[in-house]
């Protein structure tokens, strides 16, 4: 799920919007960062959402008189490269990143935010870093992949992951870049976000042995995001048709208009369903996969 921050206008994964257990913020984590307070901007799409999750919203109330108060002002490119790094900095594996790491990355982009003319962002992800002043050497200095490259593993595997099937941007080492040093072509794969961070440091052959282990789990995976991706486009459908509704009756009760909303409705109630159920069976597949890596790591010991 992304959503929308009221304050920088970048559309990023939900979890920066996440503040703790069940509570979703109507501005960004790194906004939060420049010190901005949640109770002066309104977000109807985190508000809706953490309505039907029956979460806390934590942002301007409703009803309450929102001042007029003044946005990032990034134009559509600075948007799109500045969210992209954010994403690929998301995508790193967790040794690679901890709240000290991400705090000092947050501080960097707000500084690129607020003049993002004196940096140019090009799509690799260590040269972006380091041009933005943060400390890569012991991180990314093997890592030297660069736009091309990753643009080339993309279309070789047709965005597909290459572990569980379903739809991958991450270019993931096979052997772990920081102990073998090899960007080869041969040594570069395509995962989805979970399964890049899921790997992680282990072993590429014990990694994609034990995904084919569970092929009916994977397979399951592949239809829950599908399913998922066929319903979004469905509701979406039917929130535009209610937007040209809108313009074209004033009248709220109309009854073209309240079967819209019945429809939105509807698909949300679905959609809310089918995820958590490809929630669990994430979980699953992410304990079945940790378990068989720790007893490989006691094997290791012996």
């Amino acid at each position: 799920m992304r959503l929308k921050c009221q304050y920088c206008r970048l559309t990023l994964d939900q979890q920066h919007f996440i503040l703790a257990d069940k509570q979703l913020t109507s501005i960004c984590d790194i906004c939060q960062v420049r010190g901005l307070q949640l109770g002066d901007f309104e977000n109807t799409q985190t508000r809706a959402l953490a309505t039907v999750r029956q979460w806390v919203y934590l942002g301007l109330p409703t009803g309450a008189p929102q001042q007029s108060k003044q946005r990032l002002s990034l134009n559509k490119s600075q948007k799109k490269r500045c969210a992209s790094l954010i994403d690929a900095f998301d995508a790193l594996t967790g040794s690679w990143q901890n709240t000290k790491m991400r705090r000092d990355f947050y501080r960097r982009i707000i500084a690129w935010q607020d003049q993002p003319a004196a940096t140019v962002i090009t799509g690799n992800l260590p040269n972006d870093l380091a041009k933005l002043g943060f400390d890569v050497d012991r991180l990314f200095d093997k890592n030297t992949l660069d736009y091309t490259t990753r643009a080339y593993i993309r279309e070789k595997f047709h965005h597909q992951c290459q572990y569980c099937g379903r739809y991958g941007d991450s270019v993931d080492h096979k052997d772990r870049v920081t102990l073998s040093d090899d960007n080869r072509l041969e040594n570069l794969t395509l995962a989805c976000r979970e399964c890049n961070k899921l790997k992680g440091s282990m072993p590429y052959q014990q990694f994609w042995q034990w995904n084919q282990e569970i092929p009916a789990t994977l397979a399951q995976l592949r239809d829950y995001e599908k399913t998922l991706q066929r319903l979004n486009v469905q509701q979406k459908t039917y929130q535009n048709r209610l937007a040209v509704q809108r313009h074209l009756n004033a009248e709220i009760r109309d009854p073209q208009l309240v079967a819209l909303r019945k429809q939105i409705k509807l698909f949300q109630g679905l959609i809310d369903g089918e995820d958590s159920d490809y929630q669990k069976l994430i979980q699953t597949r992410h304990d079945y996969i940790i378990s068989h890596y720790e007893t490989w790591q006691l094997e290791q010991k012996e």
